[in-house]
């Protein structure tokens, strides 16, 4: 008789309150590009969550504006096509999801990312399920971009000084001290 011993497993995950981007299908399917993408997005939208009432100033879609800077920074489908895959899965993953779950600001972003051309046009049909598009919010980050040069570092220094718990995964910290160091040239 053979006896099956069961590998020894980490505690489940922690609990975070409500649901959130993260699928286990796409992080497979991805790996490490989706897994730190999906945590950037789940961990700022965290930090929205906890200081939505503190009086700091803070302008209206930064989570929106931050997670596209990330994304910008990171990810190039323009000249890398399998990045295209990566970002239709994940449209397509919160679309069909819960849109409410930590993290679904990243569907703004990347649709703020391919109307201003920054992101291929060839991702459009991922949003078909979409009956209204944000329009005045791509006016409101329009805004955003103009003063990205001073505006990525106050709102960086914002999350990293945010106190949430469980604290920023690590890439996120990384993503976000990178961000005030600047651009790298």
């Amino acid at each position: 008789m053979v006896t099956i011993k069961k590998l020894p497993t980490a505690a489940g995950p922690t609990k975070l309150g409500r649901p959130t981007i993260m699928d286990p299908a796409l992080a497979a399917r991805h790996g490490s590009d989706y897994v730190h993408l999906a945590a950037f997005a789940i961990d700022i939208d965290r930090v929205r969550d906890a200081i939505e009432d503190l009086e700091n100033p803070r302008p209206f879609a930064w989570e929106v504006f931050l997670t596209e800077r990330y994304m910008l920074e990171r990810f190039a489908p323009n000249r890398r096509p399998e990045q295209l895959l990566l970002f239709e899965d994940v449209v397509i993953g919160v679309l069909e999801g819960d849109v409410d779950a930590l993290g679904s600001q990243i569907v703004f972003a990347i649709w703020d990312a391919i109307a201003c051309e920054r992101f291929p046009r060839r991702l459009t049909p991922a949003f078909a399920s979409w009956e209204a598009r944000p329009d005045e919010l791509l006016q409101d980050l329009a805004v955003l971009f103009e003063e990205e040069e001073a505006l990525v570092p106050r709102l960086a220094v914002l999350c990293l000084e945010a106190e949430i718990d469980p604290p920023l995964a690590p890439p996120t910290y990384e993503a976000l001290e990178a961000m005030l160091a600047g651009p790298a040239s």
